[in-house]
Order: structure tokens, then C-alpha cells, then sequence
């Protein structure tokens, strides 16, 4: 059983373990900032790192403390201690407060967020204590605070390099192995989750529906920086034909003549920043930091094309050694789109305001922690993203 489908299903006493954990990391990721860094300048990527880590503080709360024990319409059972440390709900709860107005609202001091996370990680454990033993149902609150505080120290991770801060401790991008591509006959494969199956599930992977595969070809591992260097240099980046659409429309507006966190190096040769260095550009490397239309540039210079999330998925199920080759995101062909019945979880705003304007992605970053790779896992983002760690593998029809 792989970390992410351990976590999945993951025991009282695991998730103990597990929440602990995360909350290490995410204090790691901003304990050892000064105060001055901890004043965030606005960006549309970017939180308030005071308002981030109330919330989730406050999301945590209120889906482990909050309500008497019931079992809701979802058939999840809900905790049952009033709220006591995280609020106030209009200012940290993400779906009432705009984006913009997170630097304009009042929050607490550093060393209260400080004391805020203190208390809601006890309050918390003693709540998943109090809950009754009747497995997936009363655990899923703690598995869905768990998996979003997750995210978050992740996003923690995109922040210090968007602003050029030291890397955190133990965060680094592997190599990705060598392999030749990978081939498969046409095949049906059923996407997601069985709304019986046990273990924890976020909506938008339920009750996916079964597709049918053509024959198709997709990489051992995601591109890497040193074939994406040799696009770049061929004039990648000066090719319209590469860049149709809302891609030619990216293109012109940022100016982009090479990925973001690229530079000429003296003498020739590529830099690639790395939070707050510039190191040579490492060939054998993911590439990373490009967006969904960088990605696809590149697949047409190369013949080739993004994969299916159907595909992705078959061919990660089938070969699980593949699942994290690189440690990235990696973009898809395909919006992020509910399947057919999709029904949202007491969660209303974790997918269903986003279905439409994201792309899909697949795998799972240097950045996150194992427990959150699966090969099921939808995550999803505005397709001109670069700030967070995603790269792409390409794909070809047999």
C-alpha cells in the first residue's frame, strides 16, 4: 500500500500521527521567516501568511469541532465541541472573503496565529478521541482537515519561492530516471472512485465514469529541464504556430522568450532559480514552474501531445513505479470537469466552484507529502499558473 492510499485510510492512531506531522511541516514553512517576510505583498497566487495559517486553523475547527454528532446527508459523521480558538468565520473562511481582501482584513498578530495553531491541533486531537468508532464515516472530517492542511504547506512552499525566500529545509527536486516510453493497447478504464469503496474520498474522484483508450504512448517520466532547454533554444518560444489560442494570447501578454525562473547564464547555458538561488540549469531534472501552455508549446514542437487524465491514470494504476518519477505536478490535456452524477460533498467549495476554468493535473510534488500522491488524485489549476511545481510528461496516439 503506497503512503497516499495508507493515508487514505488511515486509523485513529494514524491520523494522530499524520496530523502531528503535517502541522510540523507547515510550521516549518514559516516559523524560521523574519516579520518582515511574513508581510506578504499581494499577488493573485499569494495569502496573507497571517491569514493562511488562521485559516487553516479555522477549517480544521470547524470540520473537527464544531456541530453535536450526527450523521449528515453526505452519511459522513460530523464532530461535536463548539467553536473555541479559530475564528472569526467571516474573515478566514475562504469562500466569504474575496482574495484581495485578505490584505485588507484585520488578523491576528504572528505570535496569536502562533498560539491559534497551538490550540486547534489539541482541540483537535482530543475531538478525533471523543469521535465514536464506526470507521470511514466518523474519520473522514479528520482525513479532510488533514489533506487541506496538506495543501496549504504546500502552498507555504510556492510562496517562499514566488517571493525568492530560502528554500525549506529537506525540499528539493529529484532527478527524473531515464526510461524509454511507455506503450498500451486500447483499453476501458474506470476513472476514480466506486461510491462503495472504502477509505477517504474528495467528491470531484467519485463515481467516475469507465472510458475507452485507444492504443496510445505516453512518457516513463516528465520532461526535463534539458529537453525543454533544447525547445527554447530551437526559438520554442517564437513559433506562433506553437501557441494558438488563449496560449498566443499568454504569450504576447507576459512576453515570455523562456520559462519564468530562467536566466542566461554568463558565458552562455541556462540558470534555473531555485527559491533564493541561481544555480546552472540541472538537464537531468523535471522541468518546472511552466504552465499548461508552455507545456503544450512544447508538445507540438515535439510531435507529441499532453496525456489524457484517462490515460494518465490507466497507465500509473498499471505501472505504480511511474506515479512519482520526478516529483512534480504534471499537466493534462483535460479541463478539470466533474464526472457524469457528480454529487459535492458536505465540502461544497472544494470543487464545484472550479469546475470549467482549471486544467487538471496529476502525480504529486516535491513539495507535498507522499500521503497526498495518488494515482486518483485530481488536483487543478488556471492553466497560466507557474509558480507552483508542475511540469508534464507528453503523450503520443499508437
Amino acid at each position: 500500500m503506497t503512503p497516499a492510499e495508507h493515508t487514505r485510510h488511515a486509523t485513529r492512531a494514524d491520523l494522530r500521527a499524520a496530523l502531528r506531522d503535517a502541522r510540523a511541516t507547515l510550521r516549518a514553512r514559516i516559523d524560521d521567516l523574519t516579520d518582515a517576510q511574513w508581510q506578504v505583498p499581494y499577488g493573485p497566487g499569494l495569502n496573507p501568511i497571517a491569514w493562511e495559517a488562521a485559516h487553516v486553523a479555522w477549517f480544521a475547527e470547524t470540520w473537527t469541532r464544531r456541530g453535536p454528532h450526527r450523521l449528515g446527508d453526505d452519511g459522513l459523521v460530523y464532530a461535536a465541541l463548539p467553536p473555541r480558538i479559530a475564528g472569526p468565520d467571516a474573515t478566514l473562511d475562504s469562500a466569504r472573503l474575496a482574495h484581495a481582501d485578505r490584505w485588507r482584513a484585520p488578523l491576528p498578530a504572528r505570535r496569536a496565529v502562533e498560539a491559534m495553531l497551538d490550540a486547534q491541533l489539541a482541540d483537535t486531537l482530543v475531538a478525533l478521541d471523543e469521535l465514536p468508532d464506526d470507521g470511514d464515516a466518523t474519520l473522514y472530517v479528520h482525513r479532510l482537515a488533514l489533506a487541506h492542511e496538506d495543501m496549504h504547506a504546500e502552498a507555504f512552499a510556492w510562496l517562499r519561492g514566488a517571493l525568492g525566500y530560502a528554500a525549506p529545509a529537506g525540499l528539493a527536486l529529484p532527478a527524473a530516471a531515464a526510461a524509454p516510453p511507455l506503450r498500451f493497447g486500447a483499453a476501458c478504464v474506470r476513472l476514480g472512485f466506486c461510491s462503495d469503496e472504502p477509505g477517504f474520498h474528495f467528491d470531484n474522484e467519485c463515481e467516475g465514469p469507465e472510458v475507452e483508450l485507444a492504443p496510445f504512448e505516453i512518457d516513463a517520466a516528465p520532461v526535463t529541464a534539458g529537453r525543454f532547454a533544447e525547445f527554447v533554444d530551437a526559438g520554442g518560444y517564437t513559433r506562433e504556430d506553437f501557441w494558438p489560442g488563449a496560449a498566443g494570447r499568454w504569450r504576447a501578454a507576459s512576453g515570455a522568450t523562456h520559462p519564468a525562473r530562467w536566466r542566461r547564464a554568463v558565458g552562455g547555458g541556462w540558470e534555473a532559480r531555485w527559491f533564493d538561488r541561481w544555480p546552472p540549469l540541472d538537464p537531468a531534472q523535471p522541468v518546472v514552474h511552466v504552465n499548461a501552455y508552455e507545456a503544450e508549446a512544447f508538445c507540438r514542437w515535439a510531435g507529441r501531445r499532453l496525456p489524457r487524465a484517462a490515460e494518465w491514470e490507466y497507465a500509473i494504476r498499471r505501472e505504480p513505479a511511474l506515479h512519482c518519477a520526478g516529483r512534480v505536478w504534471e499537466w493534462t490535456a483535460d479541463d478539470f470537469l466533474p464526472y457524469p452524477g457528480f454529487v459535492p460533498h458536505r465540502y461544497h467549495d472544494y470543487s464545484k466552484p472550479w469546475f470549467g476554468n482549471h486544467r487538471e493535473l496529476r502525480g504529486g510534488s516535491c513539495g507535498a507529502p507522499a500521503r497526498l500522491h495518488h494515482p486518483r488524485f485530481r488536483n487543478f489549476f488556471t492553466p497560466e499558473r507557474t509558480d507552483i511545481f508542475a511540469g508534464f510528461r507528453t503523450a503520443a496516439d499508437e
